[in-house]
């Protein structure tokens, strides 16, 4: 399973546009199930001069992500960028530097 950071971006706003709202909680909910595929891990918000969203998931690829944001109302609003990462930090890079920690 790959991970995927997702940039959720504001659409532009329709003056009266009047849409369900977003099954947050429908989605934590399927996100705790054991096995599910894909998985939202977690979201984080910059500050509160940004109006984007990331988010991490689990998926085997980024039309998951993009089917199940959808499924739960999120591209009503926003549009996402599933980009697919690789973890790793300063234990990594001496690792292969030779250096155990």
């Amino acid at each position: 399973m790959a991970l995927y950071l997702v940039i959720h971006t504001p659409s532009a706003e329709e003056e009266y546009a009047v849409r369900r709202p977003t099954r947050l909680v429908d989605l934590a909910r399927a996100s705790t199930v054991a096995g599910v595929r894909p998985r939202w891990i977690k979201t984080w918000t910059p500050d509160l001069h940004d109006d984007r969203l990331f988010s991490l998931w689990e998926a085997a690829n980024a039309a998951e992500i993009i089917e199940a944001l959808a499924h739960f109302g999120y591209l009503d609003e926003m549009t996402v960028q599933a980009l697919n990462v690789r973890e790793w930090g300063p234990t990594d890079v001496l690792a292969a530097a030779g250096e155990g920690v």
